[in-house]
């Protein structure tokens, strides 16, 4: 088995292109270091290097070979990282980012369960706008997000679908469009749509997920939004519903513990525009600790088990109520 117990050698050389100038920044001899490099290709059976180049340049083998070394790199600097925060107290610290929505809706139902199997881990979170979490986990702000995804997830970024979560309309059991909607649903024919056209809205602002999502099913559907409020924050947009100013779109996950449920009515449309993956982001050759891990199946496990199908006031599947 090779084993390169210099691998700064080699990276030193891809970065200066040079044998000789790389030779002067590690302090040894140009002679030595050409005889590293033969060495490895002697025990790889592949050039890694291209000399008839100026300046020299990695073969295809030499540039599988500089990305290995500079992964396992960072894995090594991870490692010691990891290791650092399992010592540390005997606690393991969970940095974990979410929209202040999703902390309100999940931690309550899960943290304190979690907190006694698992009392050697500390829990660091930050609520910030779903915009801002890939920044948060590239730059190891956090360990890990939990936030609904898009095909348009960076390269550098893991993610994990812990379930695919539809997005529901809602409206005030007194709005007379509500009523119609369910009235519809109730009797077995397919709610029109065409009752929400003059209807005002609270609705998250355009560059947020679930709207992109909303706004591409409303124009599906020619439904054009003449009254609309906006807000980031979905717990306003269900207060604002529950106080019949409007209707709103939040996330399945909401009906569990929305505020004033009993003046709301949830409808699943049965879009494939209305559904998104709610999953946990963290970077690539990046293994969540112990704790961590545990915590993302907690968070798994709860919302995999709730019904939220069935607390629905109308459901819609192929075009018919059921």
């Amino acid at each position: 088995m090779v084993q390169d117990r210099n691998p700064e050698y080699f990276l030193a050389i891809a970065s200066e292109k040079s044998i000789s100038k790389a030779a002067e920044r590690l302090h040894i001899s140009q002679p030595y270091l050409s005889q590293y490099v033969i060495h490895l290709e002697k025990e790889f059976g592949v050039r890694l290097l291209d000399r008839t180049k100026s300046p020299l340049a990695l073969t295809a083998a030499g540039k599988v070979y500089a990305n290995y070394l500079e992964d396992s790199s960072q894995l090594y600097e991870q490692l010691l990282q990891d290791f650092t925060r399992l010592n540390a107290s005997r606690r393991q610290t969970l940095r974990v980012a979410m929209s202040n929505w999703r902390a309100s809706t999940l931690l309550p139902s899960i943290l304190p369960a979690f907190s006694q199997e698992h009392p050697e881990a500390h829990l660091e979170l930050l609520e910030r706008p779903t915009s801002e979490m890939f920044r948060l986990v590239a730059d190891n702000t956090v360990d890990f997000a939990i936030m609904n995804t898009n095909l348009n997830t960076p390269d550098y970024l893991t993610t994990e679908t812990i379930l695919y979560e539809k997005i529901l309309l809602v409206g005030n059991r007194g709005n007379r469009a509500a009523q119609a909607l369910a009235e519809a649903c109730r009797a077995g024919r397919e709610p029109e749509l065409s009752v929400l056209e003059h209807e005002r809205f609270v609705l998250l602002y355009p560059e947020i997920l679930l709207a992109m999502r909303v706004n591409n099913f409303l124009e599906r559907k020619h439904i054009t939004v003449e009254n609309a409020l906006y807000t980031t924050n979905a717990t306003t947009a269900l207060n604002l519903t529950a106080e019949n100013y409007g209707f709103c779109f939040v996330n399945e996950t909401a009906v569990h513990n929305a505020p004033n449920r009993g003046e709301l009515l949830f409808f699943d449309l049965d879009s494939p525009d209305l559904v998104h993956p709610l999953s946990v982001v963290y970077k690539k050759k990046r293994h969540l600790l112990p704790a961590a891990r545990a915590f993302v199946d907690a968070a798994r496990r709860f919302l995999q088990s709730q019904s939220w199908r069935s607390e629905c006031d109308c459901r819609v599947e192929h075009g018919r109520p059921v």
